[in-house]
């Protein structure tokens, strides 16, 4: 199978399609605006994670209209979120990320990415994705 781009049109395909297919969390509902700078190639890209209990409803390539959270990153720390390498709030701890908006937004945020069933879809799109 011929893997996707990382950040391309193709990737954000394959990760719509996978998550849509997670399984509920009632009441897990959270939109987020993601900005990934020193992009090889393009600069920044922006997308954004939907969430509506516990699934990905929509993954929109740009900006969205009132996201929860805003969190920004440079496409190295990305690749290594993506690689499973490095955990989302290590990352933050260490200032390689940037979180602002309605920060009581995280926990949810947290209880969708921490499942098992979150991080085995991370691991498949990885598997996907040319990095």
């Amino acid at each position: 199978m011929q893997k996707t781009k990382f950040l391309s049109t193709d990737y954000f395909r394959t990760v719509r399609g996978l998550g849509s297919q997670l399984p509920e969390l009632p009441g897990a509902d959270v939109r987020v605006q993601y900005l990934v700078t020193d992009v090889p190639g393009r600069g920044e890209v922006r997308y954004a994670l939907c969430f509506a209990d516990g699934r990905l409803a929509e993954m929109p390539e740009g900006t969205i209209d009132d996201p929860c959270l805003r969190i920004t990153m440079g496409y190295d720390v990305s690749v290594k979120i993506h690689r499973s390498e490095l955990k989302p709030p290590e990352a933050a701890a260490e200032g390689h990320v940037t979180v602002s908006g309605d920060t009581s937004k995280l926990p949810t945020m947290m209880s969708i990415v921490s499942r098992p069933e979150y991080e085995a879809m991370v691991k498949k799109i990885a598997e996907l994705t040319e990095f």
